[in-house]
């Protein structure tokens, strides 16, 4: 048994086998269809959402946890287990997942949350960190997460831009644009915070061989065991060519394709890619 319970959001975006053999305690996030507020996952599938948009034309909304939510469920694992809670929140660059959970957890002993500086599994990745530990501090354990999370490389590219112009982040000039000229953008994610990275161009297929060979062209600077493949990719058959050109590289002892959950792809749309290398420690 773990000295610690982990817990994590529900954005953690972890195959369900690994959430149950490490023992990860998920947290719903929100998302409102219709005004009705449901759990991300595992009530609402990625189909879900697409249909709901193409029938309704409108995107849904998505909330954190509240403060509420996180005391609620912290209590609940109070009342059996007094092991230390180490609670691994999506990046608050994003989210107030974290602010909330810290604010529930002030109030309840020997909880500790940790800022993943995350979305999707690169949270995931923190989660299982924190559970194969073998360290026996909590406090030692969330200074080794924090400096783990700063090793997680997140990027991911976008078939086209019209969820982010529903979602208001782009203009409808530049929507426009874009999907005339096939540009498919690429977002960083750099210390919990967003940001564009190059604008691929041209049919979709290739730019994901593009973006694949062009941020795993030396693997060996990465540590070889879990690579994350999240996605909202509607051909499986692209997505299997993916994965297996990453497989085929003979560096990453495990692949994993892992369906981003509700609350991340009700922001990006279908036809979105990425993954989540570590980095290995200097």
């Amino acid at each position: 048994m773990s000295r610690f319970v982990i817990t994590a959001d529900t954005t953690m975006d972890l195959p369900m086998n690994l959430i149950e053999k490490y023992d990860i305690r998920p947290i719903a996030s929100y998302v409102s269809l219709g005004g009705e507020d449901m759990p991300d996952w595992p009530d609402i599938t990625q189909q879900d959402l697409f249909d709901y948009v193409a029938k309704s034309g409108e995107l849904p909304k998505t909330s954190a946890a509240n403060p509420y939510d996180y005391e609620t469920f912290f209590r609940k694992i109070r009342e059996t287990d007094d092991r230390p809670i180490i609670h691994i929140a999506k990046t608050s660059g994003a989210s107030s997942c974290f602010e909330n959970a810290k604010m529930a957890a002030e109030d309840i002993d020997n909880v500790f949350c940790v800022d993943s500086w995350g979305l999707g599994s690169g949270t995931g990745l923190v989660a299982l960190r924190a559970a194969m530990s073998e360290l026996e501090d909590p406090e030692a354990l969330v200074e080794d997460l924090n400096e783990y999370r700063t090793r997680i490389d997140c990027s991911f590219v976008i078939e086209t831009v019209d969820y982010l112009f529903k979602g208001g982040r782009c203009s409808g000039l530049a929507a426009i644009g874009a999907n005339i000229l096939k540009l498919r953008p690429e977002i960083l994610l750099t210390e919990g915070r967003m940001h564009p990275g190059r604008k691929f161009r041209g049919r979709y297929d290739k730019v994901l061989y593009d973006f694949t060979a062009e941020k795993l062209g030396d693997p060996t600077k990465y540590e070889p065991d879990y690579l994350f493949v999240n996605h909202t990719l509607q051909d499986p058959e692209l997505l299997k060519k993916m994965t297996d050109y990453i497989r085929g590289l003979n560096y990453f002892k495990e692949v994993i394709a892992v369906p981003a959950c509700a609350a991340v792809a009700t922001h990006c749309g279908p036809g979105t890619y990425g993954f989540h290398p570590v980095r290995k420690k200097a």
